[in-house]
């Protein structure tokens, strides 16, 4: 079975893709999650960042690795990351599972800046004290409003201001979508406010890929694999399953 690398997004770690792993590994798939700089357990290293460099660290990683080609699963911020990728690196991304993906778009700077001075005078506990709440969706229980809270505390202030200027200011050089042309499946909550089900689908619409496809999960809002990690996981070994012969020819 092919590789399958895992990037989070905004105030995660790769620990957003535990509830889906085990499935997947399951069927087959390699599983690579990884901290982005800054998160979790990985040190900050005061670069700055963007989506293209968050791309080329994926790529860095695949070197390391000795990864030759993997299908890219990107969350939320991560979204933006897999179409960059593929559009840049298109020998080595097979093919693209995109999870609330965020359209890159200048209406969402000025939220954003809100973000950086409010982490910049309180920490991350004024971001652990609104998140769990405002971005989940009506499926969600309170364990998993406790878990996504762990995860934001465990974002280093410095590097979550990092990246909510990567999300701030994507639009400015966004994923060049339509040179994208590996398969791709988007995982969209139709409760999402942060990646609503129309920014999903104007992605869709923009990708070069002939396979692409979205699929709505419900009363999910914008932590998807923590509110029904069964569903994405599901949804993700029936994409993989549906072009394996494409992507094992690549």
């Amino acid at each position: 079975m092919p590789d399958s690398t895992k990037a989070h997004g905004l105030g995660s770690s790769n620990n957003f893709y535990t509830p889906i792993i085990p499935s997947l590994t399951k069927a087959g798939y390699t599983c690579i999650a990884y901290d982005l700089t800054g998160s979790a357990l990985s040190t900050y290293t005061y670069i700055h960042q963007t989506i293209q460099s968050l791309a080329a660290d994926a790529i860095d990683l695949m070197d390391a690795l000795s990864i030759p080609t993997a299908t890219f699963l990107g969350h939320s911020m991560s979204g933006m990351t897999g179409p960059v990728l593929a559009a840049t690196y298109p020998d080595r991304v097979n093919a693209l599972v995109l999870i609330g993906p965020v359209y890159p778009s200048e209406a969402v700077t000025p939220v954003f800046e809100d973000r950086i001075a409010k982490v910049s005078n309180h920490g991350m506990e004024v971001m652990a004290d609104t998140v769990p709440f405002a971005a989940l969706g009506s499926k969600a229980v309170d364990v998993h409003r406790a878990f996504v809270r762990e995860l934001v505390l465990g974002m280093q202030p410095a590097a979550y201001i990092s990246l909510c200027r990567v999300v701030a200011e994507a639009w400015k050089d966004p994923p060049r979508y339509e040179d994208v042309k590996c398969p791709v499946v988007i995982l969209a909550g139709n409760e999402d406010k942060s990646a609503p089900v129309e920014g999903c689908e104007k992605i869709l619409g923009e990708l070069g890929s002939k396979r692409k496809e979205i699929k709505t999960m419900q009363g999910v809002g914008h932590w998807h694999c923590i509110e029904d990690g069964a569903e994405v996981a599901r949804l993700t070994k029936e994409f993989l399953a549906s072009v394996h012969s494409e992507i094992v020819s690549r």
